[in-house]
C-alpha cells in the first residue's frame, strides 16, 4: 500500500484487558515512540531486549516496569514500537497512559496497530482479520482455523490463483494491443488461457466449499434444544453447561423465550439454544409467541437435540416435533432415563430415522458424555471441520466468501466467452473483474471505507 495513507503520529493503547491483573501491557507505535518513552524511563539500547526500569513523570515514581524496544521495520506494525509491561492495577495503567498522552501520544483507535501493520506490508488483509479471529476464538478448533489464516495458508492459495490469472490477463492484453501484428506472440494461447481459467475457477470453488465448515468454526454450531413442555430441555441445557443458566420448574411452559449459551463441543465451538416447549394448543398468548420463536430457532439452527420424556408415552406433540426435523441433523435425547421407561423405542426410531438415540438423565447428569459424542458425530461430515492440524485453507468470513464468489462468477463468464469463441476484450474484462475481487480479498485493491469497517471491529490495542 501507499505509505502516504499512514498516519505520521505516534499512538498508544492498553494491549491487555482492562481491569486488575498481574500485568498490564501498554504498547506504543510510531516515529516518536522510542523518544517519548525514553523521556519517562530508561530503555535498553538493544532492540528486543527487555529492561527493568522505573516509569517517572516529573521526577515522581509511578511504577516499576519492564520495557522492550522494537525498531521498525522489524516490529508488528513495521514502525518503531515500545511495549511497557506495568503492574496491572487500574490506577497505575491510567497514570502511565495519561502521562504518555500529555506528552503528545495519541490514544489508538480500534484495530489501529493491525491496520498500520497491514498498510506497512507486514501482513495482508486476510492475515490481519485472522489476528482478530484468533483473539476471539472460543475453542481449539476455531483457534486452529484462525492461526492457519494468520500463518498465510489462505493468503497463499489466493495469491497463487491471482498470479496465474495475472499471467493470463497479460497474455490477453498483449494479444489485444498487437492484434494487427502477427509477429507478436503471447505467453499463452487463447485455448491455454481458457484452460487456466477453468483450473483457477476450480480452486476458488474448493475454497468456497470450505465456507460452511469455516463459518461453523468461527461462529459456532447452532444447536436448538427442542421438545414438548416439561420434557427436560432446560435441565439438559444446565447439565451440558454444568451451570444453572435456565430456570427449571415442574410446571409446563416455564420457558417462554429462547436462551443462547456458548459451548465447547469437544473442541468445536457451539451455541446451545434452549427453547420453549412445543404443544398443539395453548390459551396463553405469551407462550404462543415463545413457541413461534422455537419454530424459528429450529429452522435457523444447524442441528437439534430433540428431548423426549422416556418415562411417558409418545404424544402427538412429539410427532409434530419430529415433523420439524425433516432434513435437519439431530440427536434424540431420551431424558429421565433414571425412571422406568414407557417410551416405545421402535416407534421413536421410526419417527427419527437415522438419528442417534441417547438415554440421559439431565437431572442426575447421566449420559452427557454419550450425548456429546453423538452431537459431535453429527458435524463430522462437514468439510474441514475435523482437520486436526489446520492443514487445509478454510474460508471463515462472509466477506471472504463474497469476494471469492464474485471472482468465481467472473471467471465462469470469461470461460464461457472463450469456449464460445467470443471477443477477447470481453474475456479480458471478466478476468480483470476477478482480479479486482481477489485484490479486495487480500486488501491490495480494497477501498478505504472497507478497511475502516474491518479494522473498527478489532479491539483497542490490537
Amino acid at each position: 500500500m501507499n505509505p502516504s495513507f499512514l498516519a505520521q503520529d505516534t499512538i498508544a493503547a492498553l494491549a491487555t484487558p482492562p481491569g486488575e491483573g498481574a500485568i498490564g501491557v501498554i504498547r506504543l507505535s510510531g516515529p516518536d515512540s522510542i523518544a517519548l518513552a525514553s523521556s519517562f524511563l530508561e530503555l535498553s539500547p538493544v532492540p528486543r531486549q527487555a529492561k527493568l526500569a522505573v516509569f517517572r513523570q516529573n521526577g515522581r515514581r509511578i511504577d516499576q516496569v519492564v520495557a522492550t524496544v522494537y525498531r521498525g521495520p522489524a516490529s508488528f506494525t513495521g514502525e518503531d514500537m515500545v511495549e511497557i509491561s506495568c503492574h496491572g492495577g487500574t490506577s497505575v495503567l491510567r497514570q502511565v497512559m495519561g502521562a504518555l498522552v500529555r506528552a503528545g501520544v495519541r490514544s489508538a483507535e480500534r484495530g489501529e496497530f493491525s491496520q498500520r501493520a497491514f498498510l506497512n506490508g507486514k501482513m495482508d488483509l486476510l492475515q490481519a482479520e485472522a489476528v482478530a479471529d484468533l483473539i476471539s476464538a472460543r475453542t481449539a478448533g476455531s483457534g486452529r482455523a484462525a492461526l492457519s489464516n494468520l500463518e498465510g495458508k489462505l493468503s497463499g492459495e489466493v495469491r497463487a490463483v491471482r498470479n496465474a490469472l495475472v499471467e493470463a490477463a497479460a497474455s490477453l492484453e498483449v494479444a489485444l494491443d498487437h492484434s494487427d501484428d502477427p509477429t507478436v506472440g503471447t505467453a499463452l494461447t487463447f485455448k491455454e488461457i481458457g484452460s487456466r481459467i477453468e483450473v483457477q475457477g476450480q480452486k476458488i470453488g474448493r475454497l468456497l466449499a470450505s465456507y460452511e465448515s469455516g463459518r461453523l468454526l468461527k461462529e459456532g454450531v447452532k444447536i436448538a434444544i427442542a421438545g414438548r413442555p416439561n420434557a427436560g430441555k432446560s435441565s439438559l441445557l444446565n447439565s451440558l453447561l454444568s451451570s444453572d443458566r435456565a430456570i427449571v420448574s415442574p410446571h409446563p411452559g416455564t420457558t417462554r423465550d429462547t436462551l443462547e449459551e456458548g459451548f465447547d463441543l469437544l473442541g468445536i465451538p457451539a451455541v446451545l439454544i434452549d427453547t420453549a416447549g412445543l404443544r398443539a394448543h395453548t390459551q396463553d398468548p405469551v407462550e404462543e409467541i415463545g413457541m413461534e420463536r422455537t419454530r424459528r430457532a429450529i429452522l435457523e439452527s444447524d442441528m437439534a437435540v430433540v428431548v423426549m420424556d422416556s418415562a411417558s408415552e409418545i404424544s402427538g406433540d412429539d410427532e409434530r416435533i419430529a415433523g420439524l426435523m425433516n432434513g435437519k441433523k439431530a440427536v434424540v435425547a431420551l431424558n429421565k432415563g433414571d425412571l422406568p421407561a414407557k417410551t416405545d423405542l421402535p416407534r421413536v426410531r421410526k419417527l427419527f430415522p437415522d438419528r442417534p438415540l441417547v438415554s440421559v438423565s439431565a437431572l442426575k447428569g447421566e449420559g452427557m458424555e454419550e450425548l456429546l459424542q453423538a452431537l459431535r458425530g453429527q458435524v463430522q461430515g462437514i468439510h474441514g471441520i475435523e482437520d486436526p492440524e489446520g492443514s487445509e485453507a478454510v474460508v471463515t468470513s462472509l466477506r471472504h466468501r463474497d469476494c471469492l464468489a464474485r471472482a468465481k462468477e467472473s471467471l465462469d463468464k470469461a470461460g464461457d466467452v472463450i469456449r464460445q469463441g467470443g471477443a477477447e476484450e470481453l474475456a479480458a474484462l471478466e478476468i480483470r473483474e476477478a482480479l479486482e475481487s481477489l485484490g479486495e480479498l487480500t486488501g491490495e485493491s480494497a477501498e478505504a471505507d472497507i478497511l475502516d469497517k474491518i479494522f473498527s471491529g478489532f479491539c483497542i490495542g490490537k
